[in-house]
């Protein structure tokens, strides 16, 4: 009986600290989207919590890149697919879920970073493309 007790008030203290969100809960579409306050706030969280697996600035590195095609201006993946798999992780690799270690507004950011990020990287792509394409005569 005295086991039962702990076990039931053990549940619900850690019931108490998780976040208000759980798996497909969240909007479809980032609330910070074009903030640029929440993205410099975003860049920031991501250097802290994303940057050893993803490199600077989501370019990949031992995670995927995260700003270039699926991930990146008019890819498939939305800003809703993004957050379930911060907040969540994803089965079968080495992306832990963070929702326990950050809060919702904080993964906005994280987003609204990486957004920004790869229409810079769109962008800086083009530039170098119509470079190549100058005609040398």
């Amino acid at each position: 009986m005295i086991r039962y007790t702990t076990r039931c008030v053990l549940l619900m203290a850690l019931a108490g600290s998780v976040q208000a969100f759980g798996p497909g809960q969240a909007p479809a579409n980032n609330p910070m989207a074009g903030d640029r306050s929440a993205a410099g706030k975003g860049e920031e969280l991501f250097g802290r919590n994303c940057q050893q697996c993803h490199n600077s600035r989501g370019k990949g590195g031992k995670g995927p890149q995260l700003v270039k095609g699926a991930w990146g201006p008019g890819g498939a993946n939305s800003d809703g697919q993004m957050f379930e798999l911060i907040a969540h992780g994803r089965a079968g690799t080495q992306m832990g879920g963070f929702a326990n270690s950050l809060k919702e507004e904080e993964i906005w950011q994280i987003i609204a970073f990486l957004r920004e990020e790869a229409l810079r990287v769109q962008a800086a792509d083009k530039i170098a493309k119509d470079d190549d394409e100058i005609p040398f005569y």
